[in-house]
């Protein structure tokens, strides 16, 4: 384990995948719910001064400080320093995405599932991307409506377009299962989209990696790469949560599959608990919060700026979003 200070981003390696897999781990862990807006601002101020009072440091190990950080990243927005929504912090994503998994994914894909599984799921992506958003811009209330609607009904679209051309195909029963997967990817996509339309449009913020002072402006360049790799996440995330019918298919048809009715619903839920939270980490673990480019990937505004030391940037960070 690192030893803690704020320059740290993690206590892990976040250049590997394995680091900022057991990183991600510690970020949308459940148990990081239980924690009051004042123990919340406690962390937050005992983690803010630790680098410059001794005898701070001395009360608390690296490990107890490192838990407190893990605490405050995944109930605190990185750059609004304010806790997000309960509901939509990534502590919570794994309980409160389940009975939407179960929706998607377990029921029977009827267009009134599909359409009611469909429109909670984006919704609540809507807003989750909202509040984890990167806060360089501002929403006006019609891009808001016109970005939700938009999700939703590509969603719903994407689901009941997918599943009556299977069935005009005569496809397989477990294919056509999956139909509300391909809704989810369509909509994953466009929901992305409209909630980062105004970064394309103005740019984000970006950052001296050394010093971690802003740069002046906002990079349209680096929108566009944050929105691409968080793309690629958001594909991957939904796929486990369609294994459950695969298993629960399989359970039935060699005569495995528990009689009784809320022994099946418990082991439905269980099932999609589990291969949701092992989605989330495997998927937001493919890139680092904070991306480090190069300059030149980036406008030439960024290329051949000194920082407050004297010293030539040579690597310029942001925060994503997720």
């Amino acid at each position: 384990m690192k030893r803690y200070t704020n320059k740290e981003d993690s206590a892990e390696d976040l250049t590997t995948y394995w680091g900022r897999l057991k990183h991600f781990q510690n970020i949308i862990s459940p148990a990081n719910i239980f924690y009051s807006s004042q123990q919340l601002n406690e962390y937050g101020k005992i983690l803010e001064n630790v680098d410059k009072d001794p005898s701070i440091r001395q009360q608390y190990t690296d490990q107890q400080l490192w838990k407190m950080r893990y605490v405050v990243d995944s109930n605190i927005h990185p750059q609004l320093k304010e806790p997000v929504n309960i509901l939509f912090r990534t502590s919570t994503f794994v309980p409160v995405n389940v009975p939407l998994a179960f929706g998607l994914a377990v029921l029977p894909p009827t267009p009134i599932n599909q359409l009611l599984a469909q429109s909670a799921n984006q919704t609540y992506n809507f807003m989750f991307n909202y509040c984890n958003r990167n806060a360089s811009n501002v929403f006006s209330n019609e891009m808001l409506a016109f970005s939700y609607g938009g999700a939703v009904s590509s969603a719903v679209v994407g689901s009941l377009g997918t599943s009556w051309l299977f069935k005009k195909l005569n496809a397989p029963a477990l294919l056509i299962r999956a139909c509300p997967l391909f809704g989810v990817l369509i909509a994953n996509t466009f929901n992305l989209f409209f909630a980062r339309y105004p970064d394309f449009q103005k740019g984000i913020q970006v950052f001296d990696d050394e010093t971690q002072e802003p740069l002046p402006g906002l990079s349209k360049e680096a929108a566009k790469i944050a929105f691409f790799r968080t793309l690629v996440t958001r594909y991957i995330l939904p796929l486990p949560m369609f294994i459950p019918p695969i298993v629960i298919y399989f359970m039935k048809q060699a005569k495995c599959y528990p009689q009784g009715r809320g022994i099946g619903l418990a082991l439905d839920l269980s099932l999609s608990g589990f291969f949701l939270y092992c989605g989330l980490s495997v998927g937001i673990g493919i890139f680092p919060q904070y991306l480090k480019v190069n300059p030149t990937d980036l406008e030439s505004q960024y290329q051949n700026l000194t920082n407050s030391k004297g010293n030539k940037i040579k690597t310029i960070v942001f925060n994503k979003g997720l």
